[in-house]
């Protein structure tokens, strides 16, 4: 039951009493007046309740924070812009509080009365950083209290260097064409600058979310000394330098004989090598090189090997006795062949018989 209608209940009961009691004295009008009036005013009383409490002013609504252009940066201090409300424009009577908040921790509140611009935009200069995330928002202070928090700002500090690991070619190396692809590892995202010294030439790419990269990088001939810059989101910056020498660029292939001249009445066994190098004056291996050996009078001879680890290939070829054609410079030409991935390449050399 309300706590109004049990007091009611207790004075009636009350005033019952008293009824009875004043009855034999006459006085009984009076008390029953008396009453009366207690229970008016305190009905009354109960009905119209307490005062209300006149309000201190209007919350105001809140402000917004710009958004950096990066989180990331290497500076200790930033500067903190946003926006407050027009309703508060130029008033003295609110005022800017910000909060910035840590991994692991609750919005500390860092800057406070921070004045109301007469502008819409306000700045908060010489905002410290800690390292890592830096989490800020703000609201508006007044009379009847604090706005709500603006949406949430982050600025990320890092001071600290990328690794930079160039994967390839090594440096030193003998690289052919007009171009190099340069590759190498990297902190995510870091923006690659590659530099060449000697012919000025310079290209940009950018390392993917794992930090690898690959970027093309003019050179000329001869040395060519190229420097590799990554720098990370935060501005921090690492540097490798390199030196690549560009060669000729074509296949070749060298064919040598153990023999160029031999007696045709006594016969020879003669061996040929051929050596198959690439572009970049490597070695290649397992590749098939024909030879057609032509010895004057006797048939045309086709042999064929693969070249090895080093890129030689050889083959031998056994003229008997009075095989060959005798009498003085009787030549014939011995030829070899390749037809690799990289292209075609041919070299010959003369043998000559004599008595």
């Amino acid at each position: 039951m309300p706590i109004p209608i049990r007091a009611v209940m207790v004075l009636a009961v009350v005033a019952l009493g008293a009824v009875i009691l004043y009855s034999a004295t006459g006085q009984i009008g009076k008390t029953v007046a008396g009453f009366g009036t207690a229970i008016s005013q305190a009905i009354d009383g109960f009905g119209n309740g307490p005062s209300a409490i006149p309000s201190a002013g209007p919350i105001a609504p809140a402000p917004s924070l710009d958004a950096p252009a990066t989180a990331y940066t290497n500076q200790v201090t930033v500067d903190i812009t946003g926006t407050v409300p027009l309703i508060v424009l130029g008033s003295d009577q609110y005022t800017i509080s910000l909060f910035q908040q840590l991994q692991g921790q609750q919005p500390a509140l860092i800057r406070e009365q921070v004045a109301i611009p007469q502008t819409a935009t306000f700045t908060i200069p010489g905002v410290k950083l800690i390292k890592g995330a830096n989490v800020f928002s703000a609201a508006i202070v007044g009379p009847g209290g604090e706005s709500p928090r603006s949406r949430p700002v982050t600025y990320v500090l890092d001071t600290t260097k990328p690794r930079l690991a160039i994967l390839s070619p090594k440096s030193g190396a003998r690289v052919n064409g007009s171009s190099v692809n340069v590759t190498g590892r990297t902190q995510a995202r870091s923006e690659i600058l590659a530099l060449n010294a000697t012919n000025h030439a310079s290209t940009t790419a950018t390392a993917d979310s794992n930090g690898a990269f690959t970027i093309p990088v003019p050179i000329g001939l001869g040395a060519n000394l190229i420097t590799i810059t990554a720098t990370d989101p935060a501005s921090n910056a690492s540097s490798v330098s390199l030196t690549l020498t560009r060669g000729t660029g074509k296949l070749t292939m060298s064919l040598v004989a153990s023999r160029y001249s031999f007696s045709a009445k006594s016969g020879a066994t003669l061996r040929f090598t051929a050596t198959l190098l690439n572009p970049d004056g490597k070695p290649i291996a397992n590749q098939l090189v024909v030879f057609t050996i032509s010895i004057a009078g006797i048939p045309a001879d086709v042999k064929m090997a693969k070249t090895d680890s080093s890129g030689r290939a050889i083959v031998t070829e056994s003229i008997g006795p009075g095989a060959a054609n005798s009498g003085r410079n009787h030549t014939g030409p011995v030829i070899a062949t390749a037809d690799t991935p990289l292209g075609h390449v041919q070299k010959s050399i003369v043998i000559t018989t004599a008595k």
